[in-house]
């Protein structure tokens, strides 16, 4: 079973705090496309939202899916996805059992590649204009990451980018490095995906395998998305292989959380509340904010699992959905 040597585990766990901040940005507002920015890790500065658009259901507004980030020296970038957080987008992600071509690079999950092929960038609009500014009209995500990159800092003719995602956003991460092989051929050094599902079939693993990028697929053995999709489906190298044991509750969503991949990389990284086990007793007390821990049982938080994450919502909150 391999791991991360500690340093590549540190940088991994960095990565997963991008992550992190794009679940929480778009958890602070979810129908909006470009919430606010949050502080990142390691000063890097933001610089732009990721949209995605239902395909599905749709037309529906887009979504903020991720965000892309400057190192304070402007020499590194990071772009992040996240996962899925909706019904809606769990019933786009059903289609990707089945194979469709991307061109020159094999077959992928049909799902995977349709919301991949919405994805657009979303910049904040220069100084003195209002609102944003959509860089579509630039061609594929991937040439939209460049010119957003390249736009931001005159410098950055030859970006370096670091590329992560959890879950759905892992898949999309990939894809976008496929894209990036043969639309944008941005410097791509590194890329970081937790809990990532396989995207495509044999010859779509063969060509990424091939694409001479240090890759670091981390995944916790009782987690189910990794294991799927089945039938015609190849992963992409590096395996990194974790089991998070008895270290948390034992249950679908605690095992697929982005917060107990960090832990297993770094034990200082706290897990979710509800998945530290053992279970909170008188004398190990629970992780759970005293405020929380205080509220009468008709208002404590409710749990709603979804895509590895868990919101909460008070009861009374729920009773006005």
């Amino acid at each position: 079973m391999a791991i991360l040597p500690a340093p590549d585990a540190a940088r991994a766990v960095v990565l997963g705090q991008f992550v992190e901040v794009v679940y929480q940005m778009y958890e602070s507002a979810p129908t909006n496309p470009t919430p606010p920015p949050m502080a990142l890790p390691a000063g890097y500065k933001f610089v732009a939202w990721v949209q995605m658009r239902d395909f599905l259901i749709g037309p529906l507004p887009y979504t903020f899916y991720g965000l892309i980030a400057s190192s304070p020296s402007d020499s590194n970038w990071v772009l992040a996805i996240r996962g899925t957080e909706d019904l809606t987008e769990w019933l786009d992600d059903l289609t990707s059992i089945v194979l469709t071509p991307m061109p020159n690079f094999g077959q992928v999950g049909d799902g995977f590649y349709k919301i991949y092929q919405t994805l657009r960038v979303v910049r904040p609009s220069p100084p003195g204009a209002l609102g944003v500014e959509s860089l579509q009209p630039t061609g594929s995500f991937a040439q939209q990451v460049r010119a957003a990159i390249r736009d931001y800092s005159r410098q950055a003719e030859s970006p370096q980018i670091e590329v992560t995602g959890h879950s759905l956003g892992a898949a999309l991460a990939t894809l976008y490095v496929a894209d990036n092989s043969t639309n944008s051929n941005a410097r791509i050094p590194l890329i970081c995906t937790f809990a990532s599902p396989r995207v495509g079939d044999e010859v779509f693993a063969s060509m990424f395998d091939n694409l001479g990028i240090t890759s670091w697929r981390i995944v916790n053995d009782p987690d189910l998305v990794p294991k799927l999709p089945i039938v015609g489906f190849q992963h992409v190298q590096t395996e990194y292989l974790y089991n998070s044991g008895w270290s948390t509750v034992w249950s679908l969503s605690c095992w697929h959380a982005l917060e107990t991949y960090l832990h297993l990389l770094d034990s200082s990284q706290p897990l979710q509340p509800q998945c530290i086990w053992p279970p909170p007793t008188a004398t190990a007390p629970s992780r759970v904010p005293a405020a929380a821990r205080l509220l009468a049982p008709t208002e404590r938080e409710i749990a709603l699992p979804h895509e590895g994450r868990v919101r909460t919502r008070t009861r009374k909150e729920k009773d006005k959905v």
